[in-house]
């Protein structure tokens, strides 16, 4: 079943400088009426116009299934 994500805001932001930047985003968006937060990793090199989403992941399940 595919769903959409409607996005609901930016909850943290910060950026890296590397061969351009790297940019990582903490948002918070709603799937199929429940709100959810994500984590995006975005590289951007604004002089040859190219950005790229290295990843785009939820946020929080991860250490709870660590501990068990």
């Amino acid at each position: 079943m595919n769903s959409h994500l409607e996005f609901n805001g930016v909850l943290k932001a910060r950026q890296q400088v590397v061969a351009g930047l790297m940019y990582y985003i903490t948002l918070e968006a709603t799937d199929g009426g429940k709100k959810n937060k994500y984590e995006a990793k975005i590289w951007v090199k604004a002089w040859e116009n190219f950005k790229e989403l290295q990843e785009f992941k939820p946020v929080g399940d991860e250490t709870a299934n660590a501990s068990s």
